[in-house]
């Protein structure tokens, strides 16, 4: 991994066998990051995404291996329990059985097969996350 800040952004190439998630988490660590936007495209060769069940609470999750594009990854940076919590929503196109195949969801893991490309746009300000009982997910708590 490596990444460079120009103006306001930060862009950030990803390399193989780099994981997105602990990746940019890393960048948002050094950066000193608060709140921030997450766009980015690549080429993943393994990933796990969810959906999520209201009634359980929970994840159903499926992974994915081989060559797979990312083809959207967005979401953003807030905090949770004082610390930078992503979250990441992400689609993917792979061949299987002679066609083109899409999984998106919740960014759960993936692992980078080729290169990612990844824009981190800061903005000023700190938005934190509390865990909302009811829904089972962690929700904006504007501080």
């Amino acid at each position: 991994m490596e990444y460079r800040k120009f103006d306001d952004k930060i862009y950030v190439r990803l390399d193989k066998d780099d994981e997105v998630i602990a990746s940019l988490q890393s960048v948002c660590e050094r950066q000193n990051l608060t709140v921030a936007q997450i766009q980015g495209i690549g080429g993943c060769e393994s990933v796990t995404v969810g959906v999520f069940d209201a009634q359980k609470k929970a994840y159903n999750e499926t992974t994915v291996e081989g060559l797979l594009e990312m083809t959207s990854l967005d979401g953003n940076l807030t905090h949770y329990e004082g610390k930078p919590y992503l979250h990441l929503h992400a689609a993917f196109a792979y061949r299987e059985d002679g066609g083109i195949k899409m999984i998106s969801g919740h960014l759960l893991k993936a692992v980078i097969g080729l290169t990612g490309e990844i824009v981190i746009t800061p903005a000023e300000g700190r938005i934190s996350r509390r865990y909302d009982v009811e829904l089972g997910i962690r929700v904006w708590d504007f501080i």
